[in-house]
Protein backbone atom coordinates (compact mmCIF):
# COMPACT_ATOMS: atom_id res chain seq x y z
CA UNK A 1 0.00 0.00 0.00
CA UNK A 2 1.44 3.24 -1.08
CA UNK A 3 1.70 6.56 1.88
CA UNK A 4 2.68 9.66 1.91
CA UNK A 5 4.77 10.81 4.94
CA UNK A 6 5.12 13.87 6.90
CA UNK A 7 7.27 14.54 9.92
CA UNK A 8 5.36 16.46 12.43
CA UNK A 9 8.63 17.94 14.00
CA UNK A 10 6.69 19.86 16.93
CA UNK A 11 9.34 19.23 20.28
CA UNK A 12 6.14 19.08 22.89
CA UNK A 13 4.16 16.99 20.16
CA UNK A 14 4.80 13.40 20.51
CA UNK A 15 7.92 12.09 21.55
CA UNK A 16 8.73 8.71 20.13
CA UNK A 17 11.50 6.63 21.55
CA UNK A 18 14.13 9.42 22.39
CA UNK A 19 13.33 11.62 19.36
CA UNK A 20 10.89 14.38 20.06
CA UNK A 21 9.02 13.60 16.05
CA UNK A 22 5.69 12.13 15.77
CA UNK A 23 5.29 10.22 12.23
CA UNK A 24 2.09 10.68 10.68
CA UNK A 25 0.90 8.54 6.96
CA UNK A 26 -1.39 9.83 4.44
CA UNK A 27 -2.22 6.31 3.97
CA UNK A 28 -3.76 5.43 0.36
CA UNK A 29 -5.30 2.21 -0.89
CA UNK A 30 -3.66 3.07 -4.94
CA UNK A 31 -0.98 0.68 -6.23
CA UNK A 32 0.48 2.59 -8.97
CA UNK A 33 1.60 6.37 -9.37
CA UNK A 34 1.74 8.31 -13.10
CA UNK A 35 3.60 11.42 -13.25
CA UNK A 36 1.34 14.15 -14.65
CA UNK A 37 3.55 16.48 -17.14
CA UNK A 38 0.80 18.61 -17.65
CA UNK A 39 1.95 21.60 -15.26
CA UNK A 40 5.43 21.50 -16.76
CA UNK A 41 6.21 24.74 -18.87
CA UNK A 42 10.08 24.34 -18.49
CA UNK A 43 11.74 25.39 -21.53
CA UNK A 44 14.87 26.98 -20.60
CA UNK A 45 17.74 23.97 -20.52
CA UNK A 46 17.94 20.34 -21.39
CA UNK A 47 16.66 18.43 -18.22
CA UNK A 48 18.24 16.62 -15.49
CA UNK A 49 16.79 14.04 -13.45
CA UNK A 50 17.66 11.21 -10.82
CA UNK A 51 14.14 9.85 -10.00
CA UNK A 52 12.91 6.96 -12.64
CA UNK A 53 9.60 8.85 -13.31
CA UNK A 54 7.07 6.47 -10.55
CA UNK A 55 7.55 7.19 -6.92
CA UNK A 56 6.53 4.70 -4.15
CA UNK A 57 5.68 7.69 -1.43
CA UNK A 58 6.38 11.49 -0.66
CA UNK A 59 7.94 13.26 2.04
CA UNK A 60 6.87 16.67 3.63
CA UNK A 61 8.05 18.91 6.79
CA UNK A 62 5.02 20.38 8.83
CA UNK A 63 5.01 22.23 11.86
CA UNK A 64 8.92 22.84 13.31
CA UNK A 65 10.44 20.78 10.61
CA UNK A 66 9.98 23.68 8.71
CA UNK A 67 12.50 27.09 9.62
CA UNK A 68 13.35 30.07 7.78
CA UNK A 69 15.24 30.58 5.38
CA UNK A 70 15.96 27.13 4.91
CA UNK A 71 15.72 24.73 7.29
CA UNK A 72 13.49 21.32 6.23
CA UNK A 73 14.21 22.19 2.35
CA UNK A 74 14.82 19.43 0.31
CA UNK A 75 17.60 18.82 -2.43
CA UNK A 76 19.11 16.42 -4.66
CA UNK A 77 22.00 16.87 -6.49
CA UNK A 78 23.85 16.47 -9.88
CA UNK A 79 27.23 16.85 -11.20
CA UNK A 80 27.61 20.14 -13.66
CA UNK A 81 30.66 20.75 -14.73
CA UNK A 82 30.60 24.11 -17.06
CA UNK A 83 26.95 24.26 -16.39
CA UNK A 84 24.35 25.97 -14.55
CA UNK A 85 20.98 25.91 -13.49
CA UNK A 86 18.24 27.51 -15.22
CA UNK A 87 15.10 26.11 -13.30
CA UNK A 88 14.42 24.02 -10.71
CA UNK A 89 11.71 20.72 -11.85
CA UNK A 90 9.94 19.31 -8.88
CA UNK A 91 7.53 16.16 -8.98
CA UNK A 92 5.14 16.62 -6.37
CA UNK A 93 1.66 15.47 -5.03
CA UNK A 94 -1.17 16.93 -2.54
CA UNK A 95 -3.67 15.25 -0.30
CA UNK A 96 -5.99 18.69 -0.11
CA UNK A 97 -4.28 21.14 1.90
CA UNK A 98 -2.79 23.22 -0.84
CA UNK A 99 -4.15 26.47 -0.23
CA UNK A 100 -1.59 28.92 -1.73
CA UNK A 101 1.44 28.10 -0.21
CA UNK A 102 4.62 29.05 -1.94
CA UNK A 103 8.20 27.84 -1.91
CA UNK A 104 11.36 28.98 -2.41
CA UNK A 105 13.26 27.59 -5.22
CA UNK A 106 16.89 27.14 -4.97
CA UNK A 107 20.39 26.06 -6.88
CA UNK A 108 23.36 25.84 -4.12
CA UNK A 109 26.47 24.72 -4.27
CA UNK A 110 28.03 21.42 -3.37
CA UNK A 111 30.57 21.61 -0.36
CA UNK A 112 31.87 17.69 0.52
CA UNK A 113 28.85 15.97 -0.77
CA UNK A 114 25.72 18.48 0.58
CA UNK A 115 24.32 21.60 -0.18
CA UNK A 116 26.51 24.86 0.19
CA UNK A 117 26.87 28.18 -1.13
CA UNK A 118 23.74 29.25 -2.46
CA UNK A 119 24.24 29.99 -6.68
CA UNK A 120 20.69 30.77 -6.74
CA UNK A 121 16.74 31.18 -5.80
CA UNK A 122 13.80 32.40 -6.33
CA UNK A 123 11.93 32.90 -3.39
CA UNK A 124 7.91 32.79 -2.96
CA UNK A 125 7.12 30.99 -6.08
CA UNK A 126 4.07 29.82 -6.77
CA UNK A 127 4.24 25.93 -7.75
CA UNK A 128 0.46 25.98 -9.50
CA UNK A 129 -2.31 23.25 -8.88
CA UNK A 130 -0.86 20.32 -7.77
CA UNK A 131 -1.68 16.73 -8.46
CA UNK A 132 -3.91 14.71 -5.85
CA UNK A 133 -2.16 11.51 -4.66
CA UNK A 134 -1.49 9.25 -5.92
CA UNK A 135 -0.71 11.39 -9.01
CA UNK A 136 1.85 13.69 -9.20
CA UNK A 137 2.67 16.56 -11.48
CA UNK A 138 5.79 18.01 -12.52
CA UNK A 139 6.55 21.74 -11.80
CA UNK A 140 9.11 24.75 -12.83
CA UNK A 141 10.34 27.55 -11.54
CA UNK A 142 12.94 29.49 -12.83
CA UNK A 143 16.02 30.22 -11.28
CA UNK A 144 18.72 32.28 -12.77
CA UNK A 145 21.76 30.79 -10.92
CA UNK A 146 25.55 31.22 -11.10
CA UNK A 147 27.68 28.46 -12.36
CA UNK A 148 29.83 26.98 -9.37
CA UNK A 149 33.20 25.64 -9.03
CA UNK A 150 32.92 22.01 -7.78
CA UNK A 151 31.30 20.26 -10.51
CA UNK A 152 27.94 19.23 -8.94
CA UNK A 153 25.36 21.07 -8.34
CA UNK A 154 21.86 20.66 -5.96
CA UNK A 155 18.66 21.52 -6.85
CA UNK A 156 15.81 21.91 -4.26
CA UNK A 157 12.76 24.02 -2.66
CA UNK A 158 12.12 25.30 0.83
CA UNK A 159 8.35 25.17 1.44
CA UNK A 160 6.71 28.35 3.33
CA UNK A 161 4.85 26.88 5.49
CA UNK A 162 6.63 26.89 8.90
CA UNK A 163 4.38 25.94 11.84
CA UNK A 164 1.45 24.66 9.41
CA UNK A 165 0.12 21.57 8.06
CA UNK A 166 1.96 20.15 4.91
CA UNK A 167 0.35 21.85 1.89
CA UNK A 168 2.46 19.06 -0.63
CA UNK A 169 4.61 16.07 -0.69
CA UNK A 170 7.67 15.58 -3.10
CA UNK A 171 7.81 12.59 -4.82
CA UNK A 172 10.04 9.67 -3.23
CA UNK A 173 11.65 7.11 -5.22
CA UNK A 174 12.58 4.38 -3.22
CA UNK A 175 13.15 2.02 -5.96
CA UNK A 176 14.92 3.62 -9.03
CA UNK A 177 18.68 4.22 -10.13
CA UNK A 178 19.41 6.37 -7.13
CA UNK A 179 20.52 9.89 -6.84
CA UNK A 180 21.64 12.11 -3.67
CA UNK A 181 18.05 12.50 -1.66
CA UNK A 182 18.44 15.10 1.14
CA UNK A 183 16.58 17.31 3.70
CA UNK A 184 18.00 20.53 6.02
CA UNK A 185 16.83 18.88 9.51
CA UNK A 186 15.52 21.96 11.74
CA UNK A 187 17.18 21.93 15.25
CA UNK A 188 15.88 20.52 17.79
CA UNK A 189 13.47 17.77 16.19
CA UNK A 190 15.72 14.53 17.01
CA UNK A 191 18.03 14.54 14.48
CA UNK A 192 21.64 15.54 13.64
CA UNK A 193 21.16 19.89 12.56
CA UNK A 194 22.41 20.16 9.37
CA UNK A 195 22.15 18.59 5.40
CA UNK A 196 21.50 14.95 5.60
CA UNK A 197 19.88 12.03 3.54
CA UNK A 198 16.35 11.81 4.15
CA UNK A 199 16.86 8.01 4.92
CA UNK A 200 17.80 8.65 8.51
CA UNK A 201 13.88 10.08 8.51
CA UNK A 202 12.03 8.11 6.32
CA UNK A 203 14.02 5.19 5.27
CA UNK A 204 15.63 4.19 2.43
CA UNK A 205 14.92 6.41 -0.33
CA UNK A 206 16.92 6.50 -3.68
CA UNK A 207 16.01 9.91 -5.45
CA UNK A 208 13.55 13.19 -4.88
CA UNK A 209 11.67 14.19 -7.63
CA UNK A 210 14.02 17.07 -7.62
CA UNK A 211 15.69 17.83 -11.09
CA UNK A 212 17.01 21.19 -12.97
CA UNK A 213 17.05 22.09 -16.16
CA UNK A 214 20.70 22.96 -17.52
CA UNK A 215 22.40 25.36 -19.77
CA UNK A 216 26.21 25.81 -20.57
CA UNK A 217 27.94 28.03 -18.29
CA UNK A 218 28.31 30.70 -21.04
CA UNK A 219 24.75 30.64 -22.26
CA UNK A 220 21.87 33.11 -21.20
CA UNK A 221 18.60 30.76 -20.65
CA UNK A 222 15.35 31.92 -22.13
CA UNK A 223 12.79 31.55 -19.79
CA UNK A 224 9.33 31.72 -19.81
CA UNK A 225 7.67 34.16 -17.94
CA UNK A 226 3.91 33.74 -16.56
CA UNK A 227 1.33 36.76 -15.93
CA UNK A 228 1.63 34.95 -12.26
CA UNK A 229 5.29 34.86 -11.97
CA UNK A 230 5.64 38.57 -12.38
CA UNK A 231 2.57 39.66 -10.42
CA UNK A 232 4.37 37.59 -7.73
CA UNK A 233 7.36 40.13 -7.79
CA UNK A 234 5.43 42.91 -6.29
CA UNK A 235 3.59 41.00 -3.81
Amino acid sequence: MKKLSTLLAVAALVVVGASANAAENAETGYNANTVLLDAYDGSCGTLAFNADGTYENGYAWQYGGLVAPDYGAFADGYATANQKVCSVVMDLSQVGNQVGQTLDAYAWEDAGGAPGAVLGVTVGADPGAIAFWPSLSRHSVAVDAQCGTSGATWVGYWANWPDQVAGWFVGADTDGFGGLPYTNYAPGIGFPTGWGNVSAAWGPTQALGLGAELVDCDVVPTVETTWGQIKGLYQ
